[in-house]
């Protein structure tokens, strides 16, 4: 199983060339999640070494532990256009009034190819999806030298058709990081378009809908959940590192 929590903490945690999943996901989320049950996307990637297709999916709504309305994504990556096969595959309990933010998601299920769904334990969580972060409006701009441009609402063709978005680059003194489309037309992210320019990698809408159904199944309550402990018997280029540095490794050990 560590071979499955590595592969899934780099899609979740960023690191290169992941980092567009993430850096989508978590960056140019909305500051609340008003999607309804339903609602699905599919996205695009190109460039890089992982080129392939991306699927978000609201599928069902329940209150979280804390109370807080909240709902069902799954999350899909893959080779094919409508994710037959799919190489990974997360099902998330995120809160509405957070968005798609690490501090939003309580619980996280976890699979990759054809691997059992599990669930992750919610002492492990952090390590899937790294610290709490600002919403984008607190975040902005970016950090010393840097500046957010927005411009004003257009239309923008895409494999998904033509929608009106606004678009919102990130540069670095001269260097543009990334450039966003966001459209209101658009289901659960509102993105139309995302371009990291310096490693030539984008993300662009290539469907959506409103007839969402569940794909994946939960495991049953008393399965046991990914965790995360000291693993010294592991070489330290095998080990998986958490955000204090520390190297960890797995052990599947709680009920």
């Amino acid at each position: 199983m560590s071979t499955l929590v590595c592969a899934l903490s780099l899609v979740l945690l960023g690191t290169a060339p992941m980092e567009v999943s993430r850096g989508m996901l978590f960056e140019a989320a909305p500051e609340r999640l008003d999607a309804r049950v339903g609602e699905w996307v599919t996205y695009q990637m190109d460039g890089g070494p992982q080129p392939g297709f991306l699927r978000l999916a609201v599928v069902a709504e329940q209150k979280d532990a804390r109370g807080r309305d909240a709902v069902w994504v799954e999350l899909e990556f893959g080779q094919h256009p409508a994710l037959k096969a799919p190489l990974a595959q997360f099902l998330l309990l995120v809160a509405r009034d957070t968005g798609l933010r690490t501090e939003g998601v309580s619980r996280l299920f976890v699979t990759q190819g054809f691997e059992k769904l599990q669930e992750v334990d919610t002492s492990a969580l952090p390590f899937f999806l790294g610290s709490p972060r600002p919403p984008p409006s607190a975040r902005l701009p970016v950090g010393q030298g840097s500046t957010v441009r927005r411009g004003p609402p257009t239309r923008l063709m895409t494999f998904a058709g033509t929608v009106t978005a606004e678009p919102l680059e990130v540069r670095h003194r001269q260097l543009v990081l990334k450039r966003y489309w966001v459209s209101r037309e658009l289901p659960i992210l509102h993105l139309a378009k995302l371009e990291f320019p310096p490693i030539r990698y984008a993300l662009e809408v290539r469907d959506h809908g409103l007839d969402a159904r569940p794909r994946l199944v939960p495991p049953s309550p008393g399965d046991k959940k990914i965790t995360l402990e000291p693993a010294s018997h592991l070489p330290p280029h095998f080990q998986p590192v958490s955000q204090s540095g520390t190297a960890w490794g797995t052990e599947d050990n709680r009920p």
